[in-house]
C-alpha cells in the first residue's frame, strides 16, 4: 500500500511539503455551525484538488450530527462519519448507528467523531470492518484536557487494536500505534504536543508483522459474559 504522509495543519493553510494526506486543527476545536457547513465543505474540495491532497476537514454540524468527512485529491467528498454518542455540550442532537470504513490506496481509513473515541467498541468495530488508520477529531472544554484523555482514547485504541490512530484535537495532537512498533515502546509515534503542523508517516503494511488479535467465541463469551459485561 502507499505511503501517507500526514500534514496536521491550520485550516486552509499550505500543506507541508510531500504531504498527501492533511487534516485541519484550529485552536478553537469548535464543529462549523449547520448553517455554515455547506459552505465550508464547498471550499475544503477545491482546497483539496487545488494542492491534490487527500483531506479530513473540521468537524461540522449537518441535519443535527456532529460529523467528519473524507475528501478525495479530486475534490469529492469519499464519506462521511456522523457522532454516534454525545459529549456532554452536545446532548440532545442526533446520534448515528452507522460506522464507514472509506477505502484508500494507504489502506482503510475510519473517521472517530469527537467523545467516540472514548467509547473502545467504536475502534474495534472499525478495525474489524479493515481500517487501518482512526483519525479522531475533538473539541476539549479550556481547562479539562488532562494525560488520562489520551490514554483513555486514541492511545488505548491504537494498543487494543493493529490500527494507527491520530487525534487533532484543540488541546493536543498526536499519532499512536501499538506500543511493539515504537522504539521506545511507548505507543506513541508523534507525543501528544499542540506543535503545528504535525507529521508523521504511515505504512498499513507495517501493520501485518503484528500479532493477530484474540477473538472471543461465541461458546467463552456464554461463559464468561459476566465477567464482560
Amino acid at each position: 500500500m502507499t505511503e501517507l504522509f500526514l500534514g496536521v495543519i491550520e485550516p486552509f493553510g499550505s500543506p507541508v511539503w510531500g504531504s498527501n494526506f492533511v487534516a485541519f486543527a484550529s485552536d478553537s476545536g469548535a464543529a462549523v455551525p449547520e448553517e455554515q457547513s455547506k459552505e465550508y465543505i464547498s471550499r475544503c474540495c477545491k482546497y483539496a484538488k487545488h494542492y491534490e491532497v487527500y483531506l479530513v476537514p473540521e468537524r461540522f454540524m449537518l441535519m443535527g450530527y456532529q460529523c467528519m468527512c473524507l475528501i478525495s485529491p479530486e475534490g469529492r467528498v469519499l464519506g462521511a462519519q456522523k457522532n454516534i454518542f454525545w459529549n456532554t455540550a452536545s446532548r440532545g442532537n442526533k446520534r448515528s448507528t452507522v460506522l464507514e470504513v472509506l477505502a484508500t490506496e494507504f489502506g482503510g481509513v475510519a473517521l472517530c467523531v469527537d467523545v467516540d473515541i472514548y467509547h473502545p467498541e467504536v475502534a474495534r468495530v472499525a478495525s474489524d470492518m479493515g481500517a487501518h488508520i482512526i483519525i479522531g477529531s475533538q473539541y476539549i472544554a479550556k481547562g479539562d484536557y488532562n494525560s488520562s484523555m489520551v490514554v483513555a482514547g486514541i492511545w488505548g485504541a491504537a494498543q487494543s487494536n493493529p490500527v494507527f490512530t491520530v487525534a487533532v484535537t484543540n488541546a493536543f495532537n498526536c499519532v499512536c500505534v501499538p506500543r511493539t512498533m515504537t522504539k521506545h515502546d511507548d505507543g506513541f509515534l508523534v507525543s501528544p504536543n499542540l506543535k503545528i503542523p504535525m507529521t508523521a508517516k504511515l505504512r498499513a503494511d507495517d501493520l501485518s508483522a503484528l500479532p493477530q488479535r484474540f477473538c472471543l467465541s461465541r461458546r467463552l463469551y456464554a461463559m464468561h459474559r459476566k465477567e464482560l459485561l
